[in-house]
């Protein structure tokens, strides 16, 4: 998903189904207004973190995947993030082994490339032990001419001493942060957090549209619009979630209804093609996207620190946090009962020790459900590969026929 388009169709209205001499004319014809209604403009990655670095902003490389957005937008840097950026891997492969993740394999190829765009430094969450092996090489062991910052959350079922080491770490980062950006406002904290909460509400109300069919984006211009979140101002991206118009009337009934689980969402091309096949995701278990996202609306910030713990113990079940599993499928249970899916697929980083270790008993608890589950592979690589389309054409035939849920 690395660059995205420029331009994302909202409406499927009529005239987008006419010729192209149609839709032109008739397009000509709306005001400004009209046509800024119809349009959401989501900027090219690239693009959007060269203008912000030509414009003095201060930006930092930020590593899957939980972290506090807040305190970095308060120190007045920008997260990017570093998820699945495209092209051949060169580099990382003298410096990792040939069983380590794509993800941190990308990661590192993007960072050995010294990218310019990057000039506050890279931040390491701690999500799984090769991210946080691959912090600790780049910061004592291959070196950058940027910091490195890494941060450790809390694994494994919480209580009153996990929120006392979130507490810490969150006021350590901050104490680090201030050696090199100056002491933090408090007035900016409590700003960032209160936009960080407007946009935790759209998204949980545009995650709830998803699921009653309440509006047009596709698949693949939904996952482009949840993306944008890794790159964009905090401002900017809250202004094009409201831009998106939820619709009062339930869509038209899609051929089939999926939830997708796993740490990204698939390519575009496998979303193209889902598109294609009139089948709609009606739901994500995603740490790129809703398992981000509180499970519940967070009242208005008091005390933004107070408010930054309680929002990381408010996310959903995920692997990377080493909680229990019927949690998870507990969770994932009320998201497949809510948006009415008739199967679930599984959205599989190769090598992903933390997702692979949860999978093998979601997916025999999804069988017992009499839920159809596929599993597809990924090393985040471009295209459609002949096999996969063959298995997911395979899969829809057996949703087509109806198997109980």
């Amino acid at each position: 998903m690395y660059p995205f388009d420029a331009i994302v169709y909202l409406q499927r209205d009529d005239h987008y189904k006419r010729s192209d001499l149609e839709q032109r004319a008739q397009i000509d014809a709306m005001s400004i207004n009209d046509t800024k209604d119809k349009v959401l403009k989501i900027p090219d990655r690239s693009d959007y973190l060269r203008d912000q670095r030509r414009s003095g902003q201060e930006i930092m490389g930020v590593l899957p995947a939980l972290y506090p957005r807040e305190l970095l937008w308060a120190f007045n840097i920008l997260p990017a993030e570093i998820w699945d950026p495209p092209g051949e891997i060169l580099l990382a492969n003298v410096h990792l082994q040939a069983s380590i993740c794509p993800i941190v394999k990308r990661g590192l190829e993007f960072i050995l490339k010294s990218p310019e765009i990057i000039n506050s430094g890279y931040l390491f969450p701690h999500t799984c032990d090769s991210l946080q092996n691959l912090g600790t090489q780049v910061k004592d062991l291959i070196g950058v001419p940027v910091p490195v910052y890494t941060f450790y959350n809390p694994k494994g079922e919480f209580n009153k001493a996990s929120k006392r080491y979130y507490s810490e770490i969150l006021f350590n980062l901050q104490k680090t942060l201030e050696k090199s950006h100056g002491l933090l406002s408090q007035n900016q904290l409590k700003a960032a957090c209160e936009l960080g909460h407007k946009i935790d509400i759209r998204r949980q109300m545009l995650h709830a549209a998803l699921m009653e069919d309440r509006f047009d984006l596709s698949n693949r211009e939904y996952f482009q619009l949840i993306r944008a979140a890794e790159y964009m101002q905090g401002q900017d991206y809250l202004d094009l979630l409201n831009h998106v118009e939820i619709n009062e009337q339930i869509g038209v009934a899609p051929r089939a209804r999926l939830l997708v689980t796993g740490i990204l969402p698939p390519g575009d091309d496998i979303l193209n093609f889902l598109d294609e096949s009139r089948v709609r995701i009606v739901s994500e278990d995603l740490l790129s996207g809703s398992r981000r996202i509180p499970i519940v609306e967070m009242d208005q910030p008091d005390d933004p620190m107070e408010y930054l713990v309680e929002r990381f113990f408010l996310l959903p079940p995920c692997s990377t946090k080493a909680g229990g599993l019927d949690k998870r499928l507990q969770y994932l249970k009320k998201l497949i009962a809510k948006s009415r899916c008739h199967g679930v697929l599984f959205n599989t980083v190769k090598f992903c020790e933390p997702e692979l270790f949860d999978q093998h008993f979601l997916i025999k608890s999804m069988k017992v459900m009499g839920l159809p589950v596929l599993n597809l592979e990924t090393e985040l690589q471009p295209g459609l590969s002949g096999q996969e389309k063959t298995r997911i054409e395979a899969f829809l035939e057996m949703l087509d026929e109806g198997v109980p849920v």
